[in-house]
């Protein structure tokens, strides 16, 4: 790596940083580019040289979390790889838990897809047995929306439910048999 490469990976993190220290004080709409270069102490071009804008950082951030949290390659069940999801976003790490709870619009749609996609399939065969005359984009709805909001409930009100309580409370309620 040449000392232009250690430079430019320097200052890449450090606005990512100061990105997510200011998702944890304040709203992701409430954040202006001038506080993540000044607190990244970077100078506005050097901002745009790394990202055309905030939404880029914000993507960045997005494809990070995701690619780690609904990586599924060590959990055996559903309830263990639900439970993980759960602690993250309790654990807050990468300020996820902001931008959940602030309904950030792009980060819902970004979220609803990786439901979409990685646990929708983990209960889709049973619901679609259990209720094959409900069209199924209304069953992966009902799934994703239901997680979103159960997700939501715990981190605001429900902490004194472990992980592994709320995520079967959340099958019993999909009326879907835990293994």
């Amino acid at each position: 790596m040449t000392a232009q490469d250690r430079r430019i990976t320097k200052t890449r993190k450090a606005i990512y940083q100061a990105f997510l220290h200011l998702l944890n004080q304040k709203d992701y709409e409430a954040i202006t580019v001038q506080e993540i270069i000044d607190l990244a102490d970077v100078g506005r071009s050097t901002f745009y040289s790394h990202y055309e804008s905030k939404e880029l950082l914000l993507d960045e951030l997005c494809q990070k979390l995701f690619h780690h949290l609904f990586e599924r390659t060590q959990y055996l069940s559903p309830q263990d790889y639900l439970a993980h999801i759960f602690q993250h976003f309790k654990k807050n790490q990468d300020h996820v838990t902001s931008l959940l709870l602030s309904k950030n619009d792009y980060f819902i749609r970004q979220l609803r897809k990786e439901l979409e996609h990685d646990v929708y399939p983990m209960v889709a065969d049973e619901l679609i047995q259990s209720h094959p005359n409900i069209p199924h984009s209304y069953l992966k709805h009902l799934v994703v929306t239901n997680f979103i909001e159960t997700l939501t409930w715990w981190l605001k009100k429900g902490k004194s439910y472990s992980e592994q309580e709320v995520v079967q409370f959340y099958l019993e309620i999909l009326n879907v048999a835990s293994n």
